[in-house]
């Protein structure tokens, strides 16, 4: 019987090691399931080595009394509970995949943005990668499109050595040395080179998903911040450019040369104009948000007032003041009570805001609140500044002067800075409003008639977003807190892509270690010697102590 015995404690052995190896693959998923037939053999392994426990018993409890055996038995025994735990824990970790990113920039997180991106997907995406084999490009590219194929299936990565598939990179064109990726979606197709960061990656994936293109016309002629100018600080061209990234185009617009409409400018921008519009461009803007588009309107204190006035004929009351913040925990280091911090608290619930998770620092604002109520308009203010804090209207203040509140003049405590606009009824906007003007003997001068404003068809759906600040979408502050974030939302929420709305990629993940002169000289000579000259003390150190002994 012992010989029998020994006969199924091997069969079953050999028998058990090959299921644990198939079930491994399993978890590896190498495999996706085993057959029927490889668990019940698994189920008959286990059996016989029981059957050999029951018929070798007696001889193995003989054994047991030696202590060499049991010695041996308890380190057999430790063995492989060592080696069940650590099949276990390889288990856990591949069917319970958990990365946490502990940096401060959140360098291996992806952003909200590329998460809903990324879900949103409906149709497979293929990924066709060309990098070196084993070069530093395509590890830091599997890096980052891991977090990717973590959020959907429907993202298929294929990785071609440029060295090795030549075919494959003459039938896609690829000549960037530094590797190239394509994002194909049926016929459509988006490439990115060098760059290869969060912020390239969901905006390919951001052209790929979305059917339309939008276009924004940013208003020129009144000393605004230029939609191409991306070196001066009261420059546009930061944020105008990464909207370019994404699926929006932009072109300058000079009012008085062509009138918009909402075919030709999905969205109509006036980014801090410092000088008066004309009343014949203020009508033709009211004439196109009256045909359904949309327009955003940022506002410097203290510039344009008149146009700034002309709000009120979509529901808003812009102040002719300047927001003062009064808490001194709100207040920017350098920058004065003038400069207002706005946090998650200080927004009111919209679509424009409820995605933002982070600061909005405007330099200089002025109040932007509900106007008298007009029928067919719905106002909502979206942010405001804390209990502290007021609206200044006595702007001729010299710098000797400490602003105070003055009741009955001034807003006090939670002055709204930026407001949302729905048009229901186009007609609730007046679209005639400026006078006209004649000259006693024009005609005979010969004199160009003057700009009109073009009929257009009314049409219900017209959005209008007015900020008290414009400087805060400007080169200089454009990547401080979440500032782009919140005009980039309050883009895609009128042209109604409510995917784009949330915190976008961080450029601070791109951001490299400076070292100076003298810190790398002093790492250098730590690491040379420093650390080795330690080594060599307490050796020595050792070996004199030996010697006394």
């Amino acid at each position: 019987m012992r010989a029998i015995g020994w006969l199924f404690a091997v069969i079953g052995a050999v028998v058990l090691l090959g299921y644990l190896v198939g079930m491994s693959l399993v978890w590896t998923h190498l495999l996706e399931e085993l057959p029927w037939w490889v668990h019940v053999t698994g189920g008959s392994g286990a059996a016989c080595i029981g059957l050999w426990l029951f018929l070798d018993w007696g001889s193995l409890s003989d054994l047991g009394k030696d202590q060499t055996v049991g010695q041996a038995f308890m380190a057999g025994v430790t063995l492989l509970v060592s080696l069940l735990i650590l099949i276990a824990a390889n288990w856990v970790g591949v069917r319970f995949d958990k990365r946490w990113d502990l940096t401060q920039t959140k360098r291996y997180s992806l952003s909200p943005q590329s998460v809903e991106v990324t879900k949103a997907l409906d149709r497979e995406v293929t990924v066709l990668g060309f990098f070196v084999k084993g070069s530093p490009e395509e590890g830091n590219f599997l890096e980052l499109m891991k977090g990717y194929t973590e959020q959907s299936t429907l993202l298929k990565l294929e990785l071609h050595d440029p060295y090795v598939d030549a075919w494959a990179v003459e039938q896609e064109g690829i000549t960037s040395p530094s590797g190239t990726a394509i994002f194909q979606l049926g016929e459509a197709e988006q490439r990115v080179e060098y760059d290869f960061d969060e912020e390239a990656v969901t905006n390919a994936l951001i052209k790929l998903a979305s059917s339309k293109t939008h276009a924004v016309c940013s208003i020129t002629g009144h000393g605004e911040g230029a939609a191409d100018d991306s070196y001066q600080p009261s420059g546009m061209g930061a944020l105008f450019g990464r909207m370019q990234k994404q699926n929006y185009t932009v072109q300058s617009l000079a009012l008085l040369d062509q009138a918009p409409t909402p075919e030709s400018c999905e969205v109509l921008v006036l980014a801090g104009p410092q000088t008066e519009l004309l009343p014949a461009e203020l009508d033709r803007i009211a004439a196109y948000v009256a045909a359904g588009g949309n327009f955003v309107a940022m506002l410097n204190p203290l510039d344009a007032p008149l146009t700034a006035a002309d709000m009120d004929r979509y529901g808003v009351k812009v102040g002719n003041d300047v927001v003062v913040e009064g808490d001194p925990y709100r207040q920017i280091a350098g920058g004065g009570p003038t400069w207002v911090l706005l946090s998650d608290d200080s927004f009111d619930a919209h679509a424009v805001t409820e995605g933002l998770r982070g600061q909005v620092v405007l330099p200089l604002a002025r109040s932007v609140g509900k106007g008298a109520e007009v029928a067919g308009l719905t106002v909502q203010e979206l942010a405001h500044s804390t209990d502290a804090s007021w609206a200044e209207t006595k702007l001729e203040q010299t710098g000797d002067e400490v602003a105070e509140p003055t009741e009955g003049e001034d807003i006090i405590g939670k002055v709204s800075m930026m407001v949302a606009v729905e048009v229901a009824d186009p007609r609730a906007i007046p679209t005639t409003r400026a006078p006209a003007v004649s000259i006693d003997g024009a005609p005979t001068l010969g004199l160009p008639a003057a700009a009109t404003t073009p009929s257009l068809p009314v049409a219900v759906g017209g959005r209008v977003l007015v900020f008290g600040d414009a400087d805060f979408a400007s080169n200089q502050f454009a990547t401080s807190g979440v500032n782009s974030d919140l005009l980039m939302n309050g883009l895609a929420w009128m042209v109604d892509e409510a995917g784009q709305i949330s915190i976008r990629p961080n450029e601070a993940k791109k951001g490299r270690l400076e070292v100076g002169v003298l810190s790398a000289l002093l790492v250098s000579l730590v690491a040379m010697l420093g650390v080795p000259g330690l080594a060599v003390v307490g050796a020595v150190g050792t070996w004199m102590r030996r010697r006394r002994m």
